[in-house]
């Protein structure tokens, strides 16, 4: 008696078992519904962990690992519309395993349609390879090249900083990017300085936690504004009081938000205590101007100035980057995505120029709030212009000049600003070379080689 048919599923399935390449199935809602033993492997999560997970559309990290590395798979708009992609993909399996590469096709799996009905796209089959082993199936359409320069940015800067703050392809915003990561390897004083809603906040707690990952240490943040001398003292006098009774008192840092701000009273305080209290303390500082220059100015006391502005990091205006608007965006919508419902995948080319178009008096948190609003309005898998207050529709529709690319020589640059970071770090610790050291986190003999270096002494 003939053996009953199997169903083609049947053979589908079958054959990805065997498969020597990671396979993904995706059901509707972006929920894994089956991945073989490859991908269970190349994951490196539990197959019981990794089924049902729903997937974000969100490349910037920031979830639990099962999470992450699933929607790290998330297929996007175009493919659940039926067209096949490919996308360039970064895995990495453990938290210190190494990042591999891999090439996702992407193959969406309609209703076969009986009648003149649109075909409906149930299901969708990601399968990984190395990039030589697959072709692409042709350019990535502009929102996914935008998602896989973000999930690329990540994984760059993996376990030292939240790069949704920094994102951003301009020559400005990748220099921000190297100092941050300068400052991260030390405890110099840093000065963040911007105007309002660049993010001045945000990068300065970047540098605070990324110091030092899992163990920052104790952390107070104060607002200039709101500190007089008596204030500024029972403050800081109070946290350094904690701090005794702190093992990681070693790591303490103080956020000084708008630094110039304070009053003549609370810079002499500050001044004064830091010399006192008996604690290490970092100090991260963000101000709308270099605190030297107002010092020049008789506006700011220069000894604090010079004490707390070692290394200075300018943000630029939003209105002076526009190239990295897109990103920008990118970022701000799959941010959003994480705790959605909504999966926006993507904001339309039209939008795009549009919002290149604002003078962004508020810079990044301004596009922000736009981009919320708009998220929780939009009926799409993208965003587009209907979806964006009137301001944006009727701004003139005309085109960016591309900026041509700023030749930087990386080497001479970092190594100019080490030397101004000596300089200042120097004057900071009144010549006294081991306190400098100890503030660089570098020993005193490689201190001593750079000054011999720079013709310093």
């Amino acid at each position: 008696m003939p053996s009953t048919p199997r169903k083609p599923t049947t053979f589908l399935i079958q054959a990805f078992d065997l498969s020597a390449w990671p396979v993904v199935l995706f059901g509707e809602g972006n929920t894994v519904r089956y991945l073989n033993a490859a991908a269970e492997k190349t994951l490196g999560i539990s197959r019981d962990e990794l089924l049902e997970q729903t997937a974000r559309y969100h490349g910037l990290g920031q979830l639990p690992k099962a999470l992450q590395q699933v929607s790290d798979l998330c297929p996007a708009s175009n493919v659940w519309l039926g067209e096949v992609a490919t996308r360039d993909i970064t895995l990495a399996s453990g938290v210190d395993a190494a990042e591999t590469s891999w090439r996702g096709v992407f193959t969406p799996i309609t209703d076969a349609p009986d009648t003149e009905s649109i075909a409906l796209v149930r299901n969708v089959v990601v399968m990984l390879a190395p990039p030589d082993k697959f072709p692409h199936w042709g350019p990535l359409q502009p929102q996914e090249e935008i998602h896989a320069t973000l999930q690329a940015l990540r994984h760059e800067y993996r376990g030292r900083y939240s790069v949704s703050h920094l994102v951003g392809i301009s020559t400005a915003m990748i220099r921000v990017r190297r100092l941050v990561d300068l400052a991260s390897q030390s405890r110099v004083p840093v000065l963040v300085i911007g105007e309002q809603g660049t993010g001045r906040e945000q990068v300065a707690r970047t540098i605070c936690y990324a110091s030092n990952p899992g163990h920052a240490g104790p952390v107070i943040t104060i607002e200039g504004q709101l500190m007089d001398a008596e204030i500024m003292q029972t403050t800081i006098r109070a946290f350094a009081n904690r701090c005794q009774d702190d093992e990681d008192a070693g790591h303490a840092s103080l956020v000084l938000l708008n630094a110039d701000k304070l009053d003549l009273g609370a810079q002499t305080e500050l001044l004064h205590l830091l010399d006192l209290i008996g604690v290490d303390l970092r100090i991260l500082s963000t101000s709308e101007e270099s605190l030297l220059e107002l010092a020049r100015r008789g506006q700011f006391r220069e000894d604090l100035a010079f004490r707390i502005s070692t290394l200075e990091i300018e943000l630029p205006p939003l209105c002076d980057r526009p190239e990295d608007i897109p990103y920008i965006a990118q970022a701000v919508v799959e941010e959003l995505n994480i705790p959605s419902d909504r999966q926006l995948q993507s904001i339309s080319a039209e939008a795009i120029d549009r919002l290149q178009q604002q003078e962004w008096p508020g810079n990044i948190d301004q596009l922000n709030e736009m981009l919320t609003a708009a998220h929780q309005t939009a009926s799409g898998f993208t965003l587009d212009v209907t979806d964006f207050p009137s301001v944006v529709s009727r701004a003139p529709h005309k085109k960016i000049e591309a900026k041509e690319p700023e030749s930087i020589d990386l080497d001479a640059a970092l190594e100019a600003y080490e030397r101004e970071i000596l300089v200042r770090t120097l004057k900071a610790a009144k010549g006294n070379k081991t306190q400098a050291a100890n503030m660089l986190s570098i020993s005193r003999a490689r201190l001593h080689r750079r000054i011999e270096q720079w013709g310093l002494e």
